[in-house]
C-alpha cells in the first residue's frame, strides 16, 4: 500500500526527526515502518488483500514529541496493495 502526506515542518518549530508510518486491521497489531525526515512517501508491505486497515502517520520532532495524524480507513485490493 503506497501512502504519502504533507510534511508539517512549518507547524513544528523543532523540525522533524523521523516519521512512523503505521496501518492496523481492526482489532489487530499495527505495522509500522519509520521513515527518515525528509521523506513524505512510503509503502507498507505484506498487507492482507480486501482487508480494511487504518492508516496514520505519526512525526516525531527533533525534541522526541509525537504528532499523530487523523486515521484514515482505507482497503486494500489484490495482493494487498
Amino acid at each position: 500500500m503506497e501512502i504519502s502526506w504533507s510534511s508539517p515542518t512549518s507547524f513544528l518549530n523543532s523540525g522533524i526527526r523521523f516519521y512512523v508510518v503505521l496501518a492496523r486491521k481492526i482489532n489487530s497489531n499495527s505495522i509500522g515502518e519509520i521513515v527518515a525526515p525528509n521523506v513524505t512517501a512510503s509503502e507498507i508491505t505484506e498487507l492482507n488483500e480486501y482487508t480494511e486497515y487504518k492508516v496514520s502517520i505519526v512525526a516525531v520532532d527533533g525534541n522526541g514529541m509525537p504528532f499523530k495524524s487523523a486515521e484514515v480507513l482505507v482497503m486494500t485490493d489484490e495482493g494487498g496493495e
